[in-house]
């Protein structure tokens, strides 16, 4: 039973964890940004523009004229700024810490599911393909949203849709392997 609570989450979630490093630590995720160009220029525009950090948009939902909010949205731009006033460090060890117990969190609930599932999915494989599922369902249930309902370009998005599924993958691969059902497990003759 600790084995399925808690064994396999942490294992599943180093390996995430270290599959994340190598991810957002390569130029590929990045790719999909425009350059700013002078970002000491913008982060000082920036500043001036917003009061407090947070996420606004452009034009905002406290416009209650609709006419000009319409006129404002057809005219454009359109932004969804998320604004952090405050500086942090690059590499804090919080955020770090929290990014693990996310996917702790995350496996623990994907080792529920497997669990509750494992009638259907009685196999290493079926098992696996389970969790990258789950993964894709995700992925484009939430990730692909931005570029329907927000207008954000569609290179992010599927950039982070990838990422969502691979690390469900993963998380697979891991649980798979360690959530074997009874039915399964060798057969042992004496």
């Amino acid at each position: 039973m600790i084995r399925k609570f808690l064994v396999a989450p942490v294992l599943s979630a180093i390996a995430m964890f270290a599959f994340g490093a190598i991810f957002w630590m390569s130029p590929f995720p990045y790719r999909t940004f425009t350059p700013v160009g002078d970002n000491a220029a913008a982060g000082a525009a920036l500043a001036q523009i917003f009061p407090a950090t947070g996420t606004y948009l452009i034009p905002g939902p406290e416009i209650k004229d609709e006419k000009l909010l319409g006129e404002l949205m057809a005219r454009g731009p359109l932004a969804e700024v998320h604004f952090v006033r405050e500086g942090h460090p690059m590499m804090e060890p919080a955020v770090l810490a929290q990014g693990f117990a996310h996917y702790f969190v995350v496996s623990l609930l994907l080792v529920c599911l497997m669990n509750g599932s494992a009638a259907v999915c009685p196999t290493y494989f079926s098992r696996v393909r389970f969790a990258a599922t789950v993964g894709l369902v995700g992925a484009i249930f939430v990730g692909l949203a931005s570029p329907i309902w927000w207008h954000h370009t569609w290179g992010y998005p599927l950039v982070n849709a990838l990422y969502c599924v691979i690390e469900f993958t993963i998380a697979g691969l891991v649980l798979g392997k360690l959530l074997t059902p009874k039915d399964e497990a060798p057969e042992i003759h004496i």
